[in-house]
């Protein structure tokens, strides 16, 4: 079988690893624009940071560990057309031949409207590339006021960057509070209160209409003009779906697939951030244009290249973040979503420690979990903190998954250790106040 991946991203590169596990002899061919293999765009902003001392290090394998699974890499190549009657893909070097395609072809950033969005100083910090690009920026101006478009994970951990290496930052979102897709108002005010205490401005409920000078010296926000050397604009990604939309697959917000992650064509898939997938709260097709669905996804699609009829479970979008030293961690529906999409919730939250209030060295942790009124499940929840986190947040996705009631949660076992967990977890006491709201 001669098996043929578009995209070398973190989907296409984790389903040759896969498909190869499940079938040794089989034809694996990876088309990719970039130099290398599968690298971590999660990790840009903290290179940007210097956290990570070097680019290359967020690279997961070198390429000449492909070649060692036998892996056949075309990379950069770019992949011009899909021709489906004779299942051959069409690129800038040659044609190839496939039985069973995948497309991996990912996402880009999405760059708004602003008149002088294209001058030199503004950046996006969605490939390797642009984090060279703003390292070299910096080097040559030496910026010291910054501006961050979007307050999404990318806008803030891209103004954590930029205020660690010593820039004022200003973040401007046009939505009512930070991180709106993720978090309440309630836990996001949170959030903001710390990133304004280590010196991070934000202006909400507004947009930069304009950028001025080349090189950026300033942006406009509404006829206010705000000094400015250097801009970030995140506000958000796109799916890429030219190349899948040309070869007349359906196509929606992204490439449309079914349970078993295949297109309107049986021999073609879709994974990763081009593709949709089912929202497991409220059932409609979204995006999850996260690297762990993308593995998942590469997983599944390996298992049914090779007819094992693995369906894909519908995502609660669990993700985690760390700025400065705050952890944050969420999963399914916010209560301003539910309430917008007609769900009716109840929610528990409950402000903690860490760490027993006797123990020293406990930090402040928030806790809110919200359940379905109707049956008591937990269908999203939202963490804010100075230490594990994400344990916590990944246990309680778990739980989702698993169709945990607030009962459940109410009065089950957790652990104890003075240096480590109070008796009684957060977590338990958020679903405690919830419950008592059922009633």
């Amino acid at each position: 079988m001669k098996i043929v991946v578009i995209g070398s991203g973190t989907a296409g590169s984790n389903f040759a690893l896969f498909a190869r596990k499940l079938d040794r002899k089989a034809e694996i061919i990876v088309i990719g624009k970039e130099k290398t293999m599968q690298y971590s765009p999660c990790a840009l902003p903290f290179v940007l940071s210097g956290k990570i001392p070097k680019l290359e290090d967020i690279i997961v394998f070198p390429n000449e560990f492909y070649e060692k699974q036998k892996i056949q890499m075309m990379l950069e190549t770019e992949a011009k057309t899909i021709d489906r009657k004779r299942k051959v893909i069409i690129t800038d070097k040659d044609e190839v031949p496939y039985d069973k395609l995948v497309l991996a072809t990912g996402s880009k950033a999405f760059i708004p409207p602003i008149k002088g969005v294209e001058k030199k100083g503004v950046f996006t910090l969605k490939e390797m590339r642009d984090v060279r690009e703003i390292q070299e920026y910096i080097k040559e101006r030496k910026p010291k006021k910054a501006v961050v478009i979007g307050a999404g994970l990318i806008g803030l951990e891209g103004a954590v960057a930029f205020r660690e290496l010593g820039m004022e930052v200003l973040v401007v979102e046009l939505l009512e509070h930070l991180l709106p897709t993720m978090l309440d108002k309630d836990i996001a005010s949170i959030v903001q209160s710390h990133l304004e205490e280590k010196g991070i401005q934000f202006r909400f409920g507004v947009g930069v209409s304009e950028i001025i000078g080349d090189p950026v010296t300033a942006v406009k926000i509404g006829e206010e003009e705000i000094e400015s050397d250097i801009v970030l604009v995140a506000t958000g990604v796109r799916a890429n779906v030219d190349l899948a939309r040309e070869a007349g697959l359906e196509i929606k917000r992204g490439i449309v697939v079914d349970e078993c992650l295949r297109t309107s064509d049986p021999n073609i898939y879709a994974i990763g951030d081009c593709a949709e997938v089912y929202d497991a709260v409220t059932g409609e097709r979204i995006l999850s244009q996260l690297g762990t669905t993308a593995v998942r996804m590469a997983k599944v699609t390996a298992e049914n290249v090779f007819n094992k009829n693995v369906k894909f479970k519908p995502v609660f979008n669990t993700a985690i973040t760390e700025l400065f030293d705050l952890e944050i961690g969420t999963f399914g529906i916010t209560q301003e979503r539910a309430r917008k999409e007609g769900i009716e919730v109840v929610v528990g939250k409950f402000k903690g420690s860490t760490k027993p209030e006797y123990y020293p060295g406990g930090k402040p942790i928030t806790v809110k979990l919200i359940f379905r009124k109707d049956n008591k499940k937990l269908i999203g929840a939202q963490i804010v903190g100075g230490e594990r986190v994400w344990g916590r947040i990944m246990a309680l996705s778990f739980a989702a998954q698993k169709e945990t009631t607030v009962e459940d949660i109410a009065y089950g076992e957790t652990a104890y250790a003075p240096p480590i967990s109070p008796t009684i977890d957060p977590i338990t006491v958020a679903a405690e106040m919830a419950l008592r709201r059922f009633k």
